[in-house]
């Protein structure tokens, strides 16, 4: 009899179940947008990552600033249509300006470090 009260009891107690309703924690997920700054302190702590830093002399630096202003320099007069042809050194870089087939114009970028070329043909406009 007792074995029939309790298999009478587990079976017909019935269970109770609940829904279970998955909320993000992750705001880029849906979640609540006060977790962000929690999120991202815990991800930085464990972060053992340190980017290599690199020393650049004066001279580099102005080396390079000079290069970008040379290249802006071309590319502008390039695209404006005034058409400069000849040969530019910027350092790492030979660039060559040319007329090309229909009035075109056709750049050779040449590195010289590593003696990789590219070549850039602009058809005109109009």
């Amino acid at each position: 009899m007792k074995k029939i009260a309790l298999l009478a009891l587990l079976w017909g107690g019935g269970a109770a179940a609940t829904e279970l309703v998955y909320t993000p924690i992750n705001p880029s997920f849906g979640g609540n947008p006060l977790n962000g700054s929690f999120l991202l302190s815990k991800a930085q702590s464990q972060n053992d990552h340190t980017a290599p830093t690199e020393k650049t002399s004066f001279v580099d630096q102005f080396r390079a600033a000079l290069e970008r202003n040379i290249i802006n320099s071309l590319t502008r007069r390039i695209a404006d249509g005034e058409l400069t042809e000849g040969v530019y050194d910027t350092g790492e870089y030979r660039i060559e300006v040319s007329g090309g087939e229909g009035a075109g114009v056709v750049v050779t970028i040449t590195n010289l470090t590593t003696g990789e070329v590219t070549v850039i043909t602009m058809p005109s406009v109009g």
